[in-house]
């Protein structure tokens, strides 16, 4: 991966990815084989692993618990993504993934930092259910970390944007790696943000433009 070349990582250099691993580009497989080989190396689960690799019974009952607290573009979005991955499933399953992929953890914790792909809801704090850590945004039409109160830092991705958001406690890394824009890291012992192009528009972002404070 080039921003691990670029960040000069070893393999004893501990790397955690805030999920995603798959459907945002064409090499999901090569991705996710990628991040299972490397040593000391942990991820979360995102929306794209959640959704789109559940059967279509389970997303339909997870879809009407959650109907409350999901807004009618995040159903419809569950449930066009998990018929488009079909394919995807497939290659996946065939060398043995789909299992590791389902086994990820929403939120990893440790001693100076939380992990989640979308982030905390202030009800549930740690205990965010699946489907709201890998999906939220808003809460009461606000950003969700306006209302984060934890003392220690939370990381997280999913909410694309063009720049990098660092609020009290938050840092927001998803900077539109797969629309075109960079792929960004950032070092726990340097507070450091590293970041690389990317090599091509893998998705056309017409859905977000202009959308990121909505």
């Amino acid at each position: 991966m080039a921003i691990c070349d670029h960040m000069c990582l070893t393999p004893e250099d501990h790397l955690y990815l805030v999920g995603d691993l798959i459907n945002k580009w064409p090499k999901s497989l090569e991705v996710v084989e990628w991040v299972r080989n490397r040593p000391n190396t942990w991820s979360v689960i995102g929306n794209h692993e959640y959704f789109s690799l559940m059967t279509r019974t389970d997303l339909e009952k997870t879809l009407s618990v959650w109907q409350d607290a999901m807004s009618v573009w995040k159903k419809d979005w569950a449930l066009n993504q998990h018929e488009k991955s079909r394919e995807l499933r497939e290659i996946l399953d065939a060398h043995g993934h789909i299992e590791w992929l389902q086994s990820l953890p929403t939120i990893r914790e440790r001693e100076n930092f939380i992990l989640v792909h979308a982030g905390l809801h202030p009800d549930f704090g740690l205990d965010t259910p699946t489907e709201l850590a890998t999906l939220i945004r808003l809460v009461d039409s606000r950003p969700w970390y306006e209302s984060y109160r934890g003392e220690k830092l939370v990381i997280y991705g999913h909410w694309a944007a063009e720049w990098l958001r660092v609020r009290r406690n938050t840092i927001w890394l998803d900077t539109w790696c797969c629309f075109g824009w960079a792929l960004t890291a950032y070092c726990l012992e340097t507070w450091e943000f590293w970041q690389v192009r990317a090599n091509a528009v893998y998705k056309e972002p017409v859905h977000w433009r202009g959308k990121s404070e909505e």
